[in-house]
């Protein structure tokens, strides 16, 4: 049973977070509010595999998603935030107790410690634009960006 658990728990930290709507169970993956109509704020949850670009790739590609979704070609990033959330992971404390009773030898040993392990976070509001691309404004095509960030991270469409 035990072999099970850490196999699991293997799977489900090895990888950086998935393209995904965030779950209930940590969190990760993206979500999205409708301020006002065909303007959102979008973010990204990783873990700590992920990279802070990742994070900020994928907050985009689910924005160009929802302006796509709402008939907005171009859209305009108004605002962007990104920021490393930290945690802090307590292991099982080890204790080893030896005794030998012939010459009176003693062992102890104890083991406490924690780790503090960095998830990024990426937060975009974005607005349907109907001006043209323009980098310099932050005005994207909203097909152009999905499809370059998922060609990018190989995403398949489902």
């Amino acid at each position: 049973m035990m072999k099970k658990i850490l196999i699991l728990s293997f799977l489900l930290t090895g990888c950086s977070t998935a393209y995904q709507p965030n779950s209930l169970l940590g969190q990760q993956g993206f979500a999205e509010k409708e301020l006002s109509q065909n303007h959102y704020r979008v973010s990204f949850k990783g873990n700590e595999k992920t990279s802070e670009q990742r994070a900020t790739d994928f907050a985009l590609l689910r924005a160009s998603e929802l302006m796509l979704a709402k008939g907005c070609t171009n859209f305009k990033v108004l605002n962007t935030a990104s920021e490393m959330k930290s945690s802090l992971i307590f292991p099982q404390t080890h204790k080893v107790n030896a005794f030998s009773s012939s010459i009176e030898n003693r062992i102890y040993g104890k083991a406490d410690s924690f780790s503090k392990l960095y998830a990024p976070q990426s937060t975009i509001e974005v607005g349907c634009a109907t001006e043209n691309v323009s980098e310099e404004n932050q005005i994207y095509a909203s097909a152009s960006i999905k499809e370059s960030i998922q060609l990018k991270y190989q995403l398949l469409e489902k």
